[in-house]
């Protein structure tokens, strides 16, 4: 660790601090150095709010109302002693008013919705117990000594301060980051009640500047003054900071100066009051509550250890721990225990990525909460990191299936938002054989092919499935490859597949299609991989590429009208310069703004805000937007109010042979009234064609018309396709 730098100011600061109280402690320099120290003490916090400008000045008037009644009361004692006693009255109880503040403003500061275990809850109530029962053996000594004409009535005041002492030693000891400001208060404070206290024990109230204690007061308005001028007095009384709390172990470390109140009670002048025995009780009752303190200390931190700090599941500890009791070491190899089950919320990501990092961690709270629900005593759930979570079930446990479908059959409400989450899993049956280690292997394999597959399922593991997800695995791996420009990793190419206008025949346009020739595995469609991309991040990189050489290309076409169209995933959606990316590509490679269609398609969790600017804005350059396949999804006909749609696309599956005609129609006309041009995807046979056309549909796309080629086959695209009548 490197020194701290050496501050000369610092040092001169200090020096003459030393020099103050060197001059207090010699007789002769003693009464004007305390008057004078003290009447710079209660100046001191005047001339930091002056300087420093604190956002909460209030508390700094208190601290200056308080150091200035306590050093007139040390100026009048000798001739005014009533006046004194009244003035120590009064910064006492500002002082108070001072312990108030700090106290509701951590208080305050505090979540108010956080759940305490009950671990945490008797913790506390230990703490609060210790402090109880020196605070009563305090005020029962106090008490017996004014009822004994013995003893001067000020002596009462001097357990007090004591006990005062503790607490401000505790609460230092307690928080995590009190700056220097407030502990130079703090040291203050308990400097000058170990001067009270000394004071009080004398049987005189209120010293004058003569008495050899008022060493320990200089000290005491030395410290009060450097943390009045010090700069960090403007956050001193930040609720924020006085609330940040230290650890457990710390916490319990601050209570040892409650173990010494006792006998310090039994050392002072008033102490013959009370039996011996009452102290020697309270230090007992208190080292038993320290000690039985760190015990739940020890077993809140064994209980931390296995559990999961965001969620309260249990973690991979806490998993192992469950493992070895459902799949004990002396079971019967081949007798089923049980089963393990990983699972995944399907387009997680999207969710941090669009509403924040909160919010997820809102929502994996909240999916924890279903599952635990939803498993009841059937078994264990942990969260193993992100946004994968563990089930081990017990053999009477619900089917996985039928767990996930209970747990997220509803959406779950975060406030104002609503998920409907769907979570895809795989599971492996136990045995008294089965290793954890290769079990949530298993397990992560058979979750693989759920994701691979059909989204939101549950599948079990079989040995087939490892090859299948070691190949996607090897896939993901040459994909990386192939961003970073590796060319051992294959090249992507564009293939185009026209698009014709009905009933002519005619291209007026081509849609630039992506494949990747891989090495090994040949020509790979994008259905292969570009869900991979999405998934790592490279989807927007790749619709760069597919941007940039389709404008490229189609500067080269036979027809220079024709059109083309090129798909934006969802990452550039989200991309937030979309639009500048695009124009910059049209710039470069000079296409018209009018030969170029944007072609989207609904995304699950894409925000409603999502690249509606932008594509306003390339739409008022001329650039058209088609919106894709549909008729597939939920909330399409709201894109067609969200974005400004010029093309819109059927999906196969609305114009097929099949397709009912009034919904054609009914289509179409809604097209027509929003002055959107309808295209019909999957045409395959003139009959189909023909029928489409009779409909009013515009415009065509299917392998009646051609298959997706290379830019070099284009030219045969000339004439009317595919068999014209």
């Amino acid at each position: 660790m490197r020194p701290a730098p050496f501050r000369p100011r610092s040092a001169l600061v200090a020096a003459a601090g030393v020099v103050v109280v060197v001059l207090s402690a010699v007789p002769p320099t003693r009464v004007p150095t305390v008057l004078a120290v003290s009447a710079v003490a209660a100046a001191a916090p005047l001339v930091g709010v002056v300087r420093h400008r604190p956002a909460r000045p209030e508390p700094w008037l208190a601290v200056a109302a308080m150091l200035t009644c306590w050093g007139l009361a040390l100026a009048l004692a000798a001739p005014a002693y009533p006046v004194a006693l009244a003035l120590q009255a009064a910064g006492i109880a500002v002082a108070g008013g001072l312990f108030a503040v700090i106290f509701a403003r951590q208080r305050r500061s505090g979540p108010q919705d956080r759940r305490r275990s009950r671990r945490e809850t008797w913790g506390r109530r230990t703490d609060r117990l210790m402090v109880a029962l020196v605070i009563g053996l305090a005020l029962a000594q106090s008490a017996t000594s004014l009822l004994d004409p013995a003893l001067p009535w000020p002596t009462a005041f001097a357990p007090v301060d004591l006990v005062l002492v503790c607490l401000l030693l505790r609460f230092t000891a307690s928080r995590a980051d009190l700056g220097p400001s407030m502990r130079l208060l703090v040291a203050g404070g308990v400097t000058a009640a170990v001067y009270d206290c000394l004071c009080a024990n004398t049987g005189v109230r209120v010293l004058g500047p003569e008495p050899v204690q008022n060493v320990v007061w200089t000290v005491a308005v030395l410290l009060f003054t450097a943390g009045s001028l010090h700069p960090g007095m403007t956050t001193a009384f930040s609720p924020r900071r006085l609330a940040r709390l230290r650890s457990e172990s710390a916490r319990l470390l601050g209570s040892t100066p409650l173990l010494l109140v006792p006998v310090a009670l039994s050392l002072l002048d008033g102490a013959r009051v009370l039996p011996t025995a009452a102290y020697l009780a309270t230090a007992a009752a208190v080292a038993a509550l320290a000690i039985v303190r760190g015990a739940q200390t020890i077993r809140a931190s064994e209980r931390l250890a296995r559990r999961d700090p965001l969620t309260g599941l249990a973690n991979r500890r806490g998993l192992r721990v469950a493992f070895d009791d459902l799949v004990p070491t002396t079971a019967d190899p081949a007798l089923p225990v049980g089963r393990l089950a990983v699972l995944d919320l399907d387009d997680f990501k999207h969710v941090n990525d669009t509403y924040g990092h909160e919010t997820g961690d809102h929502l994996l709270v909240a999916v924890g909460g279903r599952l635990a629900d939803a498993i009841g005593g059937g078994g264990t759930v942990a969260r193993s990191g992100g946004d994968e979570f563990v089930l081990l079930l017990r053999p009477a446990a619900p089917d996985v299936g039928d767990l996930l479908h209970a747990a997220f059959a509803d959406p779950v409400a975060l406030g104002e938002l609503s998920f409907g989450v769907r979570a895809s899993a795989g599971w492996v049956e136990l045995t008294g054989a089965s290793e954890l280690p290769l079990a949530l292997a298993d397990a992560d394999v058979a979750l693989y092919a759920s994701k691979d597959g059909d989204r939101g399922g549950a599948t079990r593991f079989a040995p087939e499935q490892r090859e299948q997800v070691l190949g996607s695995l090897a896939l993901g791996a040459d994909l990386r490859r192939l961003v970073s420009g590796d060319p051992a990793a294959g090249e992507l190419v564009l293939h185009y597949q026209p698009l014709v206008a009905l009933p002519d025949r005619r291209v007026r346009g081509c849609e630039a299609l992506v494949r990747w020739r891989h090495p090994e595995r040949g020509l790979l469609s994008p259905d292969t991989f570009l869900p991979v991309a999405e998934a790592q991040g490279h989807g927007a990189a790749i619709d760069a590429w597919v941007l940039r050489e389709a404008c490229r290309s189609a500067l080269t076409w036979p027809d220079p009208t024709w059109t083309v169209s090129v798909n934006l995933g969802r990452s550039s959606m989200v991309c937030p310069d979309l639009a500048a990316r695009v124009r910059t590509t049209l710039a470069a490679t000079g296409l018209p703004a009018g030969r170029l269609h944007l072609e989207i398609t609904e995304h699950d969790q894409l925000p409603a805000d999502a690249a509606v600017l932008a594509l306003h804005e390339l739409a008022a350059d001329g650039v058209g937007v088609a919106l894709d396949d549909f008729g597939t999804g939920y909330t399409s006909v709201a894109y067609l109010q969200r974005y400004p749609i010029s093309v819109l696309k059927l999906d196969r599956s609305v114009t097929g042979a099949d397709a009912s005609v009034a919904l054609l129609r009914g289509l179409v006309g809604l097209a027509d009234a929003l002055g959107t041009t309808v295209l019909a995807e999957g045409i395959e046979t003139d009959e189909q064609c023909a029928r489409l056309a009779g409909l009013g549909v515009d415009a065509g796309q299917g392998w009646l018309f051609g298959r997706p080629m290379t830019a070099d086959r284009l030219a045969d695209l000339a004439a009317p396709v595919g068999n014209p009548t």
